[in-house]
C-alpha cells in the first residue's frame, strides 16, 4: 500500500510540474509573440511617419488622373513643391500614355511676398512638348492641381523657362501669367477632381 500511495504521489507531483513547465513555456512563447507584434507595429508606424504622401494628377489619355505616391517626408512647404514638380515630370508610370515633356529639369522655386510660387523649368519643357492645346492644358492642369493638393502655404504659381517669363511652351496657353488666371474652376470655386 506504501508503494501504491508514493506512485499517486509521484503521478501528482508528475502531473503538477507538467503543468508548470508548460505554463512558463507557453507563457514565455505568447510574451515573445507579442514582442514581435509590438515591434513590427512600431516599426510601421515609424516607417508611416517617414513617409508622406502626395497627390499626383496626370494627363493620361485626354483627362485628368490622380495617382498617390509615398515619398520621404518632407517638413518644409518649398521642400513639398520641390518633390511634387518632380515627381510630375517623372510621370506615371504604370505604362500609361501621358504628354509629359520628358527630361524637363526643375531648376528652382522662387516665392514671393504676394505667395506666388515661381517654378523655374529647364526648356526641355518647351522643347520635348508635341501635342496639342488639349494636351498642353492638361500637362498645366496637372502641375496645378498637383501643387494645390499637396501645398498650403501659397497662393497661385508661374511658370518660368531657365529663369525667364515665356508666353508659352505648346502654342496654345499665355503663360506671362498666374496658373489660377486661365483655369477658370478653380476662380469659380468648383473643384474637379478624377481619381480613376
Amino acid at each position: 500500500m506504501n508503494n501504491r500511495k508514493l506512485w499517486i504521489l509521484f503521478a501528482i507531483l508528475f502531473f503538477i510540474g507538467v503543468s508548470v513547465g508548460s505554463f512558463f513555456f507557453f507563457r514565455k512563447f505568447t510574451l515573445i509573440e507579442k514582442q514581435t507584434a509590438n515591434t513590427s507595429i512600431q516599426s510601421l508606424s515609424l516607417e508611416s511617419e517617414d513617409y508622406h504622401t502626395l497627390r499626383m494628377y496626370y494627363p493620361v489619355n485626354n483627362r485628368i488622373q490622380m495617382i498617390e505616391k509615398r515619398l520621404p517626408k518632407r517638413t518644409r512647404q518649398i521642400s513639398i513643391a520641390e518633390a511634387v514638380i518632380e515627381e510630375f515630370f517623372k510621370g506615371p508610370g504604370n505604362g500609361n500614355l501621358s504628354y509629359i515633356p520628358q527630361n524637363v529639369k526643375l531648376l528652382g522655386l522662387y516665392k514671393d511676398p504676394d505667395q506666388i510660387l515661381y517654378i523655374d523649368l529647364s526648356d526641355e519643357f518647351r522643347r520635348n512638348f508635341q501635342g496639342d492645346a488639349i494636351s498642353e492644358y492638361l500637362i498645366l492642369k496637372g502641375i496645378y492641381d498637383s501643387l494645390v493638393s499637396n501645398l498650403q502655404d501659397f497662393q497661385d504659381f508661374k511658370i518660368l523657362l531657365e529663369g525667364k517669363e515665356t508666353e508659352t511652351f505648346g502654342g496654345h496657353f499665355y503663360l506671362k501669367y498666374t496658373l489660377r488666371n486661365f483655369l477658370s474652376n478653380e476662380l469659380k470655386g468648383e473643384n474637379i477632381i478624377s481619381d480613376e
